[in-house]
Formats: structure tokens, C-alpha cells, sequence
């Protein structure tokens, strides 16, 4: 359980690291991924973990969907509050629910639609009162909200091309595969030339979410039942927007408060009862990191 937990932390700090760098979104996400893609390739490389054609392949689209909704993110935390985008990030179980259940046929139960409503609405409570106050501006919230969607489809992909790929595999692939995607990008629009600043940032913000983030959690999964690993993940979008008043002075009013309280509550019934009906496998952080 400690080990979900630190992951939860590792990957809620994620917003505050980003926007201290202070760089372009696109900028942020290129050289996050091309610092994972270095880490996981040296751990694949001491342990002896070989990459296959086949292991390509299937990161492609989850690659390229991963690099854009990385690089659409960290633009929007230019705009916005790191409380607001991340706590938006939160409705992402929510649209997969919607999505998945007209996608898949399955059924959805009263309680689950009272569960997504819950989070809506404290979602609502959280943003309403502190749009203003916090500078974020409609650009920061529509890309905030781009990005959901974005990650929803990367869930949506990923979920089948994984099986059988092994977590370290399948996460140096994908950040390969997810910066040469963002590399045309980045030449157009910033150009190739390493930036010139907040190089300790992007470092923290590769290692800590992007690395030990997803080792802790995969880690876990033969040790904490995937319903509590599911709810203490939920937890995420909590202790950014605590971590965006700690360390950036961002403010939090009561109703934000209580916005927060009944996002994780009905998340976390969500995740429970979704837990009881799934096999075991690697529960997704509520937003992106």
C-alpha cells in the first residue's frame, strides 16, 4: 500500500514540476519522453529485456497518442491552475465509463451514473469558484479538457496492445515512439536546440511520475489488491492541487475544498465497484504525467 501511495505522489507532483520548468508544452513533453525512453532503456539493457519487432508495432498508436496528450497537457498548465487541470483530468474514469459502456455494450448501473454525477459535480464545485482567481483562462481549460480526452483514447488502445508486453517493454517503446511523433513538432514550432533553462525540472519531472511512478505501481500489483490501488490513485488529482498551494502559492476556497472531497469519494466508490468486475491489471493514474 505504501508503494501505491508514493506512486500517487510521485505522479500528483507532476503539474508543479512541469510549471516551474516554465517551457513550451510540446518542449516539456519531448524531452521528458527522450529522458524516460533513456531510463528504460538502460534498465532493459542491465537486465537483459529484449525488444521486439512485434513490441513496436504495438506501441505505435498508444505512442503517438501518448506524446500529443502529454504535449497538450503541459501547454494547458501554461494557461491554468495546476489544481484546475488536474482535478478536470479527474473526470477521465468518468468519460471512460460513458465511452466504454456504448463502445463495448456493457451495461451501466444506477450506480456508476451516480458515481460519474458526483464527480462532475465536485469537479464543477473545484473549477466555478477558482477559475478566475487562479489566472486560468479558457485556452488553459480547453486544453486541459483536450488532453482528457486524448488520454481516454490512449486508455481505450492501450488496454489490448499491453497483453503480453511487459511493463518496462511496452513504456520505453511507446516513449520512444512518442517523441519521434513530437519531433516535427518541436523542429516547427521550437526548434531542435536543447532549451537553455529548467533542465533540473524536466529531469524531476521524467524521473519522479515518469519513472518511479509507473516502478512503484507496477510493482504493488503483486502485493495490494487492485480495487485499494485503484482508489489511492485516485487520490492524484488531490494532492496535485494541495501541491500547487504548497509550492506555488496557488489558492484553494472551502467550496474547492469540498469540490475535492466529493470528486475522490465518488471515484473512489467507482473504482471499487469497477475493480469487483476486472480482472487484475495496472490501474491508470487519473490524469497525465
Amino acid at each position: 500500500m505504501v508503494a501505491v501511495l508514493a506512486a500517487t505522489a510521485c505522479w500528483a507532483s507532476a503539474g508543479v514540476l512541469a510549471k516551474n520548468a516554465d517551457l513550451p508544452g510540446v518542449v516539456v513533453a519531448f524531452w521528458r519522453l527522450v529522458i524516460v525512453a533513456g531510463v528504460f532503456g538502460a534498465i532493459a539493457l542491465v537486465t537483459g529485456r529484449r525488444i521486439t519487432l512485434t513490441m513496436i508495432r504495438r506501441s505505435v498508436p498508444g505512442g503517438l497518442l501518448f506524446g500529443v496528450n502529454l504535449a497538450v497537457w503541459f501547454e494547458a498548465l501554461r494557461h491554468a491552475s495546476v489544481g484546475i487541470a488536474t482535478v478536470t483530468a479527474a473526470l477521465t474514469p468518468v468519460l471512460t465509463l460513458l465511452i466504454g459502456g456504448r463502445m463495448l455494450g456493457e451495461p451501466i448501473t444506477a450506480l456508476a451514473l451516480g458515481c460519474a454525477a458526483g464527480a462532475v459535480g465536485g469537479v464543477v464545485l473545484f473549477v466555478v469558484p477558482g477559475f478566475a482567481a487562479s489566472g486560468t483562462t479558457p485556452l488553459g481549460l480547453g486544453l486541459a479538457m483536450t488532453a482528457i480526452f486524448i488520454w481516454v483514447a490512449y486508455l481505450f488502445v492501450t488496454k489490448r496492445a499491453r497483453e503480453g508486453v511487459g511493463t518496462i517493454e511496452y513504456l520505453l517503446c511507446m516513449a520512444v515512439v512518442a517523441a519521434v511523433s513530437l519531433l516535427p513538432v518541436l523542429i516547427a514550432t521550437e526548434g531542435l536546440s536543447p532549451p537553455d533553462r529548467g533542465w533540473g525540472w524536466l529531469v524531476a519531472l521524467a524521473i519522479i511520475p515518469g519513472c518511479l511512478g509507473h516502478g512503484l505501481l507496477a510493482w504493488s500489483q503483486a502485493h495490494v489488491p487492485l480495487s485499494t490501488s485503484g482508489i489511492l490513485l485516485q487520490g492524484e488529482p488531490v494532492g496535485a492541487a494541495i501541491a500547487g498551494v504548497l509550492f506555488l502559492g496557488e489558492t484553494m476556497v472551502p467550496l474547492q475544498v469540498a469540490g475535492l472531497v466529493v470528486t475522490f469519494a465518488a471515484l473512489a466508490v467507482l473504482t471499487r465497484a469497477a475493480a469487483t468486475k476486472l480482472a487484475p491489471a495496472e490501474p491508470e493514474p487519473a490524469g497525465s504525467g
